[in-house]
């Protein structure tokens, strides 16, 4: 009997060791054999599979079916692999947890597949190494679903770039520009809220500016500041990405933040609406300039939440500062009475609605009872803007509609905010407002040397508001960064870059831009390819996806792919439009911004004359349309033709309706 046994023991031991001669004779590494068991055999009951039935029938067509592969073409084989994948685990799931008496059998297949998987990898992708993409640690659990080369040319390729884009982007922010880090700067930081002469502060000092530069949000800021200094006798040139103004001699820049050159080297500097370097779109270019701007003296404007950010960011570089606070120079009270647009309006006052149909509407509606309104919105040229702001200012116009454009630096004399709804559109869906929203707009209410007291009000849940307003600041926690161009060297295509980049970690009080646009943009590229010699120029390719334009004007995007096509060849200014509705108006005036913005990228030869007259002209048309007649605007039953209210939820009248709902009954 002991005789017995150990013959059945050593023929167990020999069974083992011709299956390890086997194994180790197919070619099969180690450490990839090793994922392979990991991934199919090794379950755990609560991994909630269904038990399959007969596996002895199941395993011989499954080794049948990995065999035939080896005479199968490519694609065929591609094509077959994530069914594949997906039944071994499904059958091994049964062997090892209930049917154990084929485990040997299934091993078999197992090596098999692992064979196919390593032959087939080195037929469609010859440099790749199977014990690397067996290093990453989710291989075990994508190779139930997927072929080894599908894991390469997806999750591992994304891997490495992940792993690349770490090392690269190793450096803090703040050690990005070591021009900045090797003066000695220092920063005055002017806080307070809205309407509190922070900016006036900072620009006094600028107007004693050898070679200044102030930067900020809106090309109509930084025309204010050309503006106010060239009218105080300081010669300024202004440049934004749309308009350049050059002044001989001149001692200071008005710019937009995103013009800044961060090799130019300043005496003194000023950053306005500094606390938009959380913003999710622009807020890199806020980041960018607090860090790198080369400037012995910088102010930065900015709201309370931007506080505890702002002077970490600057401690981390070294810099010296200084804490300016400022309070508002009028006092705000807020009416919790509901406003009613039909009686409660009053000359001074701004009503404020989220999106430019509706600022039109309601425009229309009060001038319908002869109340003249100035409009203010997104889309309006800056010249435009100006002049509506002109009429409000000398009450030619008694009100103003506006978007929440209002709340941005631009000065009114505002005696009250009225908040026409409480929800905003902002690119995703509708949402409520956030208490920093409503306070950034509220708090230009009450213009100093104009009232003592600035007042606001809500015609949609005035509850809401109120709280809004009552609450503590919170303080911002990020600032935003940009996509660095050191990447541009990793060979993939570059949206799957950017994509990688967005998925990497983030540095310390950091966090990165929305580059979702310029994706779609890359996109939109990719598909002209035919027509395109230039998109391994990836310098190239992202300064034009991130060319700022509106992407959902047709008119605009389309105008974009036709310079996208031959960007070094020159190319005429647009034509005057066939459209003279305000829309049409509104798309060509943007034309001629993506014109001038291509023509500064591609060193094409403008006439500046005539893209001014151009300019010109489309603002005064669109000066004209919203100065004579803004009935046109209101909205009306599109069957009687009836005034509805501005937020009316249907288009046609209760009248119309209730006709309509007697015929079809």
């Amino acid at each position: 009997m002991e005789t017995e046994h150990k013959s059945k023991i050593q023929e167990e031991k020999t069974a083992e060791k011709k299956a390890r001669q086997t194994e180790e004779q197919d070619g099969i590494p180690k450490k990839l054999w090793a994922v392979y068991e990991k991934a199919f055999l090794s379950f755990a009951p609560e991994e909630n599979r269904r038990f399959t039935r007969s596996t002895e029938k199941q395993l011989g067509q499954l080794e049948r079916r990995i065999l035939r592969k080896k005479k199968q073409e490519n694609h065929q084989i591609l094509a077959d692999m994530k069914d594949l994948h997906r039944k071994v685990a499904q059958i091994g799931y049964t062997v090892v947890l209930k049917d154990t008496r084929w485990l040997k059998k299934y091993r078999r297949v197992v090596r098999l597949l692992a064979k196919l998987d390593m032959n087939f990898l080195k037929r469609m992708a010859s440099g790749a190494v199977p014990e690397d993409i067996a290093g990453m640690e989710k291989t075990a659990q994508l190779l139930r679903t997927k072929s080894l080369y599908e894991i390469y040319k997806n999750e591992y390729m994304q891997y490495l770039v992940g792993q690349r884009i770490e090392e690269l982007m190793a450096a803090e922010p703040e050690r990005q520009y070591p021009e900045a880090r090797a003066m000695k700067r220092r920063f005055i930081l002017h806080i307070g809220p809205t309407n509190s002469g922070k900016t006036y502060e900072a620009l006094k000092r600028l107007k004693q500016a050898y070679h200044g530069i102030y930067l900020g949000p809106l090309r109509l800021l930084a025309l204010e500041v050309y503006d106010r200094m060239m009218t105080d006798g300081i010669p300024c040139d202004m440049i934004t990405g749309e308009e350049t103004i050059r002044t001989p001699g001149s001692f200071v820049q008005a710019s937009t933040v995103e013009i800044l050159d961060i090799r130019e080297t300043y005496d003194i500097a000023v950053i306005d609406e500094a606390q938009m370097m959380a913003d999710e779109n622009r807020g890199s270019y806020w980041t960018r300039a607090i860090l790198g701007i080369r400037a012995e003296e910088v102010h930065v404007c900015c709201s309370g939440t931007a506080e505890k950010l702002l002077t970490g960011m600057l401690r981390r570089c070294g810099d010296e500062m200084e804490i300016v606070r400022h309070e508002r120079n009028t006092k705000l009270t807020f009416i919790p009475e509901r406003f009613d647009m039909s009686k409660d309006v009053e000359p001074g006052d701004a009503l404020i609605a989220f999106s430019k149909k509706n600022v039109l509407a309601i425009a229309a509606s009060l001038e319908g009872r002869g109340i003249r309104a100035s409009v203010i919105y997104g889309n309006l040229p800056p010249q435009t803007r100006q002049e509506q702001v002109r009429l409000f200012t000398e009450g030619v116009n008694q009100v103003v509609v506006a978007t929440d454009a209002i709340g941005m630096g631009i000065n009114l004399p505002i005696r009250r905010i009225v908040f026409m709804n409480t929800t905003k559109f902002d690119g995703v869906g509708k949402r409520r407002l956030l208490a920093e929203e409503i306070r950034q707009i509220a708090g230009r209410a009450g213009r100093y040397g104009f009232y003592d007291t600035g007042y606001v009000q809500s015609a949609m849940e005035p509850e809401y508001v109120g709280k809004k307003l009552a609450e503590p600041l919170y303080p911002l926690r990020r600032a935003r960064v940009g996509f660095p161009e050191i990447l541009l060297d990793i060979d993939i295509e570059l949206d799957e870059i950017i994509e990688a980049w967005e998925k990497t970690g983030n540095p310390p009080m950091y966090d990165k831009i929305s580059m979702k646009e310029s994706v779609d943009k890359y996109r939109y590229l990719r598909d002209y390819r035919r027509k395109i010699t230039y998109m391994d120029d990836r310098k190239l390719v992202l300064s034009l996806i991130t060319c700022p334009f509106d992407v959902k004007d047709r008119e605009v995007l389309r105008l974009w792919l036709r310079y996208c096509e031959s960007p070094e060849k020159q190319q005429n200014c647009p034509m005057l439009p066939k459209d003279f509705s305000l829309e049409g108006l509104e798309s060509y005036y943007k034309q001629l911004d993506l014109y001038t913005q291509f023509a500064a990228r591609m060193d094409w030869v403008v006439d500046k004359e005539e893209v001014a007259a151009n300019r010109e002209w489309a603002q005064h048309e669109i000066g004209e349309l919203l100065k004579d007649d803004k009935g046109q605007f209101e909205r009306r039953c599109r069957i009687c033709g009836r005034p509805l209210a501005w937020n009316a939820t249907y288009p046609v009248c209760d009248r119309c309706y209730r006709r309509m709902e007697r015929e079809n009954s």
